[in-house]
């Protein structure tokens, strides 16, 4: 196989690895966003929440209506500045939010098992390489079309 056939080979299995792994991520993903990032943060805004979760407020108050329709998250006006919504946690969305995670995590350590440590090791600086190569391939175009936008 020549160097050109071995990169198309290379793009269609990272391809359909990429389409098996967004196919196992299971449920309501924004949903579990919302869980986890009140997990680990705690009580937010809802502006906060917004701006973690890089969202649209519509698309966010879509969420948060239905978690606490869920009964998982509770919402409340601040108390110093009544125009606030501040999203809490309920016991029943922290105990959600962590066995979902530990799933997560299951999930995780089962798609990886056909490889050892030392392979999944491996392919995590390999992925890494690629990545870093392709944001620098990006970045000097960006670079490029700056140069010559400003050239004209």
């Amino acid at each position: 196989m020549n160097q050109q056939e071995q990169a198309t080979e290379l793009l269609f299995l990272l391809r359909r690895c990429g389409h098996r792994l967004h196919g196992k991520r299971g449920g309501k993903v924004s949903q579990q966003r919302v869980l986890r990032i009140l997990t680990k943060y705690g009580e937010q805004t809802q502006h906060q929440l917004q701006e973690r979760m890089c969202v649209q407020q519509g698309s966010l108050s879509e969420l948060v209506k239905k978690l606490e329709t869920r009964g998982l998250v509770t919402r409340t006006r601040a108390p110093q500045d009544r125009r606030q919504v501040l999203i809490r946690l309920t016991d029943a969305g922290r105990a959600e939010s962590e066995e979902h995670h530990q799933q997560f995590l299951e999930r995780n350590e089962a798609l990886f098992a056909p490889l050892t440590q030392e392979e999944q090791e491996l392919l995590g600086q390999m992925l890494t390489r690629l990545l870093q190569a392709w944001e620098e391939q990006d970045e000097k175009a960006r670079t490029q079309e700056s140069e010559q936008e400003a050239c004209h």
